[in-house]
């Protein structure tokens, strides 16, 4: 059986780097605030993980907490979010590498004729031989 991959969540937050890693081979999730480990705790993919940290201004520490939910759906994602000063927010899931980025979309297929045209005249010119002005 194939070890899931890591999953990372980021969101920027008055200024502050937050990300969030889930290594569901390991069983850990570590919280790091720009980049550096502030908690870690063992985590099951079923079950609702839970990470608290602080944030330093040069003022007095403003703690979080950041949640981590199960998929909804078989192999989806698990929904992240920071709780912070009573907001919360969702962060987002993030590629780790190159090889896992999302592909680009592919330009979409023509829809009307008149977009087709469009494509067409933008490829190979402006007139063709079937709309060549007669004389008149």
């Amino acid at each position: 059986m194939q070890a899931r991959a890591h999953q990372r969540f980021h969101l920027d937050q008055d200024g502050h780097s937050i990300t969030v890693v889930r290594s569901p081979g390991r069983g850990r999730t570590e919280l790091l605030v720009y980049g550096k480990v502030v908690s870690s705790t063992p985590s099951e993919s079923r079950a609702v993980t839970e990470l608290r940290g602080e944030l330093t201004d040069g003022g007095a520490p403003r703690p979080f907490t950041v949640r981590i939910g199960r998929a909804d759906i078989p192999g989806g994602a698990p929904l992240c979010s920071l709780e912070i000063g009573g907001t919360r927010s969702l962060m987002p899931l993030l590629p780790l590498t190159r090889s896992e980025e999302w592909p680009a979309e592919p330009t979409p297929s023509p829809r009307t004729p008149a977009e087709l045209l469009a494509r067409w005249r933008a490829r190979y010119g402006r007139h063709s031989r079937h709309e060549r002005r007669r004389p008149g």
